[in-house]
């Protein structure tokens, strides 16, 4: 009986050891942005957060994408003045008084970010492309500080994603046009302190990796139609 008992613990031990291995590499994983840590309740909102990445994994790492309720207190503190510098509020305001003026000043310019004030030698493009990523970074974290409803920033990033949709073809062109509009607005002295430098050549890398979502997600993959946004968008930025 002894013998049994032996073998029954060396088992119980291999089984916790492997269960907690598979968690570190969840945890990993989802660190990572591997397309398992895309979580946010379907395929179409998985999509639309997908344009910020990789810069969101690399500012936040993981939870981007999952069902999240709020930021904790060091999140909230790294984000709050980066997203309110990008929004063009205050940062002096209270919570309170951001939630009164934020979901307003989103819905009515949100399409205007990162665009109003192009450099002539700025190619549009690029810049539109790095503009869809940035609104999606900052929107998504103006929810997870509890200032705008989980209604109205989905409302947002889905029509952001389908602006992304129209403007370029494939998670290849995107990334790459991301990469080359992170580049020139970083080479006019802009700020972007959000994550990593990337290259077009790592773009075509990640669109050939299995867990990658650039690679994992459909590009023409049919996005809901909210509302129309309240003007079209300047002729020169479509591509």
């Amino acid at each position: 009986m002894s013998g049994w008992w032996i073998f029954l613990g060396l088992l119980l031990a291999w089984f916790f050891w492997m269960l907690r291995r598979g968690f570190s590499n969840l945890k990993v994983a989802q660190n990572r942005g591997d397309m398992i840590s895309y979580q946010a309740g379907s395929a179409e909102r998985n999509w639309a957060l997908a344009l910020a990445h990789p810069t969101a994994y690399h500012a936040m790492q993981g939870g981007f994408a999952s069902q999240l309720h709020g930021a904790d207190e060091a999140l909230a503190r790294q984000l709050r003045p980066m997203v309110l510098h990008h929004l063009g509020l205050r940062t002096d305001l209270g919570d309170e008084q951001i939630r009164q003026q934020l979901p307003d000043a989103m819905r009515q310019r949100w399409f205007m970010l990162d665009l109003q004030r192009l450099h002539r030698s700025d190619n549009p493009r690029a810049a539109m492309a790095f503009a869809c990523a940035r609104v999606t970074f900052f929107v998504r974290c103006a929810y997870l500080l509890e200032w705008v409803d989980e209604e109205t920033h989905w409302d947002i990033l889905m029509l952001n994603a389908q602006r992304a949709q129209q403007c370029f073809d494939s998670w290849l062109s995107f990334g790459q046009a991301h990469a080359q509009g992170r580049a020139q607005w970083q080479a006019q002295g802009r700020s972007d302190v959000l994550g990593k430098a990337f290259t077009p050549e790592e773009v075509a890398q990640w669109v050939t990796e299995a867990k990658h979502p650039w690679h994992a997600m459909d590009w023409n993959l049919p996005l809901a139609a909210p509302p129309a946004p309240p003007t079209e968008y300047p002729a020169q930025l479509v591509a």
